[in-house]
């Protein structure tokens, strides 16, 4: 044997030797501390299994409670960030506070994902079952939280409302799209209506909708005359002020009418040629855009996807001038392009136009507002859209007429008649709400006393 090979074997030996003596080492420790090691280990474990309990107990322990207590706390699990956040700014200056536990996907926007909702999450949210409720009511019956919470608040679906019907507290409803959002099938559909019914015959609830269109589609189905309580959007804190040349395109979202729109804009622009006249769609210039943004151009040009959107609130709010098809031409577009792609669930779920609801209207002497292939039928409800019913709106007869009043028309006058406009308006919303809260008042076991 080499004297190389005879240190191999040597260090391999003293290696073993060291080796075996730190496992005896580790194994004298373990038994002298098993009891330690297993206590740590379960611990570990209980935590793992039961930290969704641990998380709301430590949240329970540490909320301060203060705040709620002498003011009117409302509660609201929306799948939409905007309306909410428009609730809080007109209503956050009257004192009133919120439980705002979002499901919506972009409540990081607005840092108001909850991660201490218990029961209630983004899946099982929009369509929960009855059992789904008795557990989200028995769990909360009791809860800290839950007894400072005066009304619930539910826009985006209204059906959330059926979930909080055990609580026997106020309600407020108001629809910002087609209210049967999430209750697709008959009957599902069939007992929201009911629901809805009793939600309003209760002298302590409101039931309303942002918007006309909602507001005649939910008396179309269920025969209550609701409120129309449109949406401020004084969140936005910008205002027009153009400082640059380009009109602004909103998005177009029946991608084969986009393609078609843009190329009459450009035979009417040859005719215009003399003009110089730019029009830039939103999301080239501004791929994420802030309020501001919007605010330093002329206008904003549309053709529609929606009877009533937060966008179009937000914009008109700015007081940023707004240029629409004209009824006559949206109507054309609609029934030979279904453009107002959103109008109905059937054409945003199934990509294809309905010719009738799901269910009957109580309304026998009104046509189906789902019926997008009837042009009278298509006519009447659009007619209900924000932007034939707001004042101091642009309309534009064909793309020819539109560059014109792109060229003739004073924006600015029009801006200042839109400020003025919304003035009113939001003094009338605000006292609205101020009626609303007396009522909630009213009818809330905190102020009893």
């Amino acid at each position: 044997m080499t004297r190389n090979s005879s240190l191999s074997l040597m260090f391999y030996r003293v290696k073993n030797i060291i080796s075996h003596r730190k496992l005896r080492r580790f194994q004298k420790y373990i038994r002298q501390h098993c009891i330690l090691i297993l206590s740590v280990l379960t611990i570990l474990i209980f935590i793992i299994i039961f930290r969704e309990e641990i998380t709301y107990h430590f949240y329970i322990c540490t909320l301060d409670v203060q705040p709620y207590q002498n003011a009117i706390t409302l509660w609201s699990s929306d799948y939409h960030i905007s309306p909410i956040q428009d609730l809080k700014a007109i209503l956050g200056p009257l004192g009133v506070q919120f439980f705002d536990k979002s499901l919506s996907y972009s409540c990081q926007r607005t840092r108001t994902c909850s991660p201490h909702l218990r029961v209630l999450t983004r899946t099982n949210g929009m369509n929960f079952s009855d059992q789904l409720s008795s557990e989200f009511y028995e769990f909360y019956k009791n809860q800290t939280e839950m007894n400072l919470v005066d009304a619930f608040v539910c826009f985006h679906p209204v059906s959330m409302c059926e979930l909080y019907m055990q609580f026997n507290r106020s309600m407020i409803v108001i629809s910002s799209t087609r209210y049967e959002l999430s209750r697709f099938q008959p009957d599902q559909w069939m007992k929201l209506n009911e629901n809805l019914k009793k939600i309003a015959q209760d002298p302590k609830n409101f039931v309303a909708a942002n918007n006309l269109y909602d507001a005649e589609y939910i008396r179309y189905f269920t025969g209550i005359k609701v409120s129309v309580l449109p949406s401020l959007c004084g969140y936005t804190n910008a205002d027009y002020n153009p400082k640059r040349t380009q009109f602004l395109l909103a998005p177009i979202h029946a991608l084969y009418f986009d393609d078609l729109f843009k190329k009459l804009l450009k035979t009417s622009f040859k005719r215009y040629q003399d003009h110089k006249i730019k029009i830039v769609p939103i999301r080239n210039l501004y791929p994420n855009y802030k309020y501001s943004d919007l605010t330093n151009h002329p206008a904003i040009i549309h053709v529609p996807y929606q009877v009533s959107i937060m966008s179009l609130f937000e914009q008109y709010r700015m007081n940023i001038p707004l240029v629409f098809p004209s009824l006559h031409l949206l109507t054309k577009w609609h029934y030979e392009y279904g453009v107002v792609a959103e109008k109905t669930w059937e054409q945003v779920l199934n990509e294809r136009r309905s010719k009738s609801s799901r269910i009957n209207g109580v309304l026998t002497d009104v046509p189906d507002p789902n019926n997008d292939y009837d042009r009278s039928a298509i006519r009447y409800w659009l007619n209900f859209s924000d932007f034939y019913q707001w004042s101091h709106i642009t309309y534009y007869e064909s793309t020819d007429d539109l560059i014109a009043k792109l060229i003739s028309t004073d924006f600015r006058m029009i801006s200042k008649q839109m400020k003025e406009y919304n003035r009113q308006v939001g003094e009338s919303v605000v006292n609205k709400w101020k009626e609303i809260l007396n009522n909630i008042k009213q009818y809330s076991k905190k102020f009893q006393y």
